[in-house]
């Protein structure tokens, strides 16, 4: 099935030429499905956010919560759309030489930061039964955008979907934590073509180890690249779209995904 790209790409290697896609503007339109993308973002804000990024204060970012919580601005609306939009303008800045590449390093990283500071409530991994459904969401090697796997890992969670991530696995790592762990779906993020090669080999790991029980949902910004049908053998479903994502691996939210904070 083919409907775009669930994930938010975030940064795929700082060197490559379409940074902007590291900038996440994927989780606006991820988002957009559940309704927390059609809240208005504050401009003010959003410049704020900027500019504590770049700046040389590392504690920038976190200052400037008090003044989210003043503007009634929820947690989940600075994760799925203020974090994004900050992390596309720093792209963009760099792609135009408007910001450094130590800015842009640095920036993210704090994006990053920060998104694990407000999301320290969201319900946490564990290797205990779940009440709930379980996913295993991994980003292969050759990619970086571990900012995009903690805002996607992030919405699953306040879902009630228990989230365990793996950047860059070995096959070796894939099969030993299938046969420690349950999972009830598995989902890969992929920004380069590159990498599907690689996506391939981890999706034949996965069926083997798993009796072709687990299912699998692909995505990622390799989708929103020149507009080219993405295919990977073993994949579920490829979507843009979380919502469907989850429905298609068969999970079970304990929130309807039409309801979001604002």
């Amino acid at each position: 099935m083919q409907d775009g790209n669930f994930s938010v790409d975030g940064l795929r290697g700082l060197t490559s030429v379409g940074f902007t896609q590291f900038a996440v503007d994927v989780v606006a339109r991820v988002a957009a499905r559940d309704g927390v993308a059609r809240v208005a973002l504050k401009e003010p804000l959003v410049v704020a956010m900027l500019a504590a990024a770049k700046s040389p204060d590392p504690a920038a970012l976190a200052n400037l919560l008090p003044d989210f919580r003043r503007a009634r601005v929820s947690k989940d609306v600075l994760a799925d759309c203020y974090i994004p939009e900050v992390a596309r303008r720093l792209g963009r800045g760099w792609e135009d030489d408007e910001v450094s590449f130590a800015q842009v390093s640095i920036g993210s990283s704090r994006l990053q930061s920060l998104l694990r500071d407000i999301g320290a409530c969201w319900s946490a991994d564990g290797t205990e039964a779940q009440s709930g459904n379980t996913a295993l969401l991994i980003v292969p090697g050759r990619e970086q955008h571990t900012l995009g796997a903690l805002t996607v890992s992030g919405w699953l969670r306040r879902q009630g979907i228990s989230v365990c991530v793996r950047v860059a696995p070995s096959t070796d790592e894939i099969e030993a934590i299938l046969a420690q762990r349950h999972f009830d779906g598995a989902l890969i993020s992929v920004a380069c073509r590159e990498t599907l090669e690689v996506c391939t080999g981890l999706v034949k790991t996965i069926k083997q180890a798993t009796s072709n029980r687990l299912p699998i949902a692909l995505g990622g910004a390799v989708l929103e690249r020149g507009g080219e049908v993405v295919t990977v053998s073993g994949v579920d479903i490829v979507t843009n779209d979380l919502a469907k994502a989850v429905l298609a691996l068969g999970l079970t939210c304990k929130r309807p995904l039409s309801t979001a904070k604002t």
